[in-house]
């Protein structure tokens, strides 16, 4: 694990810069968070669970890489993002474009032979994926990228997994929006607000995302100074 948090001070030291602007800084803590909960940590992990397409239940789609879902990107965006996969493995992951839920349940059997090498799963995540969501964070979260570098990584993994988007009512999107209004002046309601959230999947199959809301939070107390 060691090795692991080298290999992210290397490769994104203290900033997530995509093209046209919108950075973060972020820690190899934060980023190591991500990984955690998206592949088991890191390459053993991915090798025996995750080298092949999965459905992570729910509302996502097919899954592939580190996080990357597929129902969530266009087809064009999937080639440009893994042109380094054959050309005839990046044309059966797009068809997966677009779909997601049940739906992806069913359209996994096609492409689950498929192989994604745990050396191009991090090369997208690093290159493509993080630039573009730490635009996505800063677009929704205004301010984000003055607080520490913990909790711009917390908020990133909070983005990461539950997407950019907050609806002006719904009570799913409550903690978004408090969340939202807290940033930047008063990052210590964040916290509570992230562990709030956890009510949303509190009885359900969805035990990791509790998890992980929970180890957001604590990253973000971190951040402020708070110790445990």
């Amino acid at each position: 694990m060691k090795s692991l948090l080298l290999i992210l001070a290397a490769l994104l030291p203290l900033h997530a810069q995509p093209p046209g602007g919108g950075s973060l800084s972020l820690s190899a803590e934060g980023m190591k968070l991500i990984l955690d909960h998206e592949v088991g940590g890191g390459a053993p992990y991915y090798n025996r669970r995750l080298i092949h397409p999965t459905w992570p239940g729910g509302a996502s789609g097919v899954t592939i890489g580190v996080g990357y879902d597929l129902g969530h990107n266009t087809r064009a965006q999937i080639a440009r993002d893994w042109s380094t996969l054959p050309p005839a493995a990046v044309r059966q992951i797009q068809s997966c474009a677009g779909i997601t839920g049940t739906a992806a349940r069913l359209a996994l059997p096609s492409v689950r032979h498929i192989i994604i090498p745990w050396e191009s799963s991090l090369r997208v995540y690093q290159q493509r994926t993080i630039p573009r969501f730490a635009a996505a964070t800063r677009a929704a979260y205004p301010g984000v990228h003055t607080l520490h570098p913990h909790i711009q990584s917390a908020m990133l993994s909070w983005v990461f997994n539950r997407g950019p988007g907050i609806h002006p009512t719904s009570t799913r999107d409550r903690e978004k929006r408090a969340i939202r209004s807290a940033i930047p002046a008063r990052p210590s309601v964040l916290p509570p607000q992230f562990r709030a959230s956890m009510r949303l999947w509190t009885g359900t199959n969805l035990t990791g995302l509790i998890r992980r809301r929970e180890a957001e939070a604590a990253l973000i107390e971190h951040g402020l100074g708070i110790r445990h």
